[in-house]
């Protein structure tokens, strides 16, 4: 029924009529000063708005929903299946992003996929974020270019799946098609040339490129070790 709902207010001609059915219809709080766009599907448990703005033709689907004043989610935004989504003030997500975490049921970690945004950060276009675990970006950090992508999970040779959050400290550009892989967070003042696969924590702020691909170790076993969790026939493990 909710669902409906929803796609019904997409349809209404006017700001303040789409505003006020969120309200009323949804239980969304959304100040009178916001713009939502129509053509939205946007499902949400908890969704709150204050001085924010949603374009057109984006598919929103979390348990919460918080956008600060002045943030905003542009258009063709795909965010499906996140527990929780923040943007503080002044952030943005462009247009053609992806943020999408597990379907309902399958993860034992469902709580962790958190995508978190600071003050003036900007994802600008069709970047994808895997948010299989929490993915924290800080202040100021720009998204530039195209097509990166952040990963949280990944599997050993028995499918196992391996996930780790990823943070990304304040005062970071990202450059177009980098690779950041789980576990790989990255300090603040840290400048990452396009094309760059960051396989590893950067501890030291500056200007980093990969162009290299090197033999790091042996392929690991996780099925054996204690804290596996099984779940819908599959196995897990978070560090």
């Amino acid at each position: 029924m909710k669902k409906l709902l929803i796609l019904l207010i997409a349809l209404l001609p006017f700001n303040f009529l789409r505003i006020l059915s969120y309200r009323i219809l949804a239980g969304y709080k959304i100040s009178s000063d916001s713009r939502i766009g129509m053509f939205n599907f946007i499902l949400c448990d908890k969704m709150t708005m204050k001085t924010a703005s949603i374009g057109v033709l984006n598919r929103i689907n979390a348990h919460e929903l918080d956008l600060a004043n002045g943030s905003s989610i542009g258009r063709r935004n795909c965010i499906n299946d996140a527990y929780r989504v923040i943007l503080d003030e002044k952030a943005m997500i462009v247009s053609g992003n992806h943020i999408v975490g597990t379907r309902a049921g399958l993860s034992p970690f469902k709580m962790n996929e958190n995508f978190l945004a600071g003050y003036k950060t900007i994802i600008t276009v069709g970047h994808r974020f895997d948010l299989s675990d929490t993915i924290e970006i800080g202040d100021n950090v720009t998204f530039g270019g195209t097509m990166s992508e952040v990963w949280t999970h990944g599997f050993d040779v028995n499918h196992v799946k391996i996930q780790q959050s990823v943070t990304v400290g304040s005062d970071v550009y990202i450059g177009s098609r980098c690779i950041i892989l789980p576990g790989a967070n990255i300090v603040e003042r840290t400048s990452i040339g396009a094309g760059t696969v960051v396989s590893k924590a950067i501890d030291e702020p500056g200007f980093y490129v990969s162009s290299q691909l090197l033999r790091k170790a042996d392929c690991q076993d996780y099925s054996s070790m204690e804290g596996i969790v099984s779940r819908n026939g599959a196995n897990f493990f978070r560090k």
